[in-house]
């Protein structure tokens, strides 16, 4: 069964980012999106690994003063 998140991560529209992997065999982001909560956009990014990451400035604008992500 999925979690919250992965339910809420499943609205996200996904486009492709044309990135490639690094030398250093790091994770990178293969897909890029934004999630809608209440209000507020946060940027988030699908690595190769699988695993969904956000961004860190949309993220502590979210839980610092509601301010929403530029445009």
């Amino acid at each position: 069964m999925a979690t919250p998140m992965e339910l809420m991560m499943r609205q996200v529209d996904w486009r492709e980012t044309g990135q490639q992997p690094s030398a250093e065999n790091l994770p990178y982001a293969t897909h890029s999106g934004v999630l809608e909560i209440m209000g507020h956009r946060l940027r988030c990014y699908r690595l190769n690994t699988g695993q969904a990451v956000f961004d860190a400035d949309d993220v502590h604008r979210f839980f610092d003063n509601g301010q929403q992500m530029p445009q």
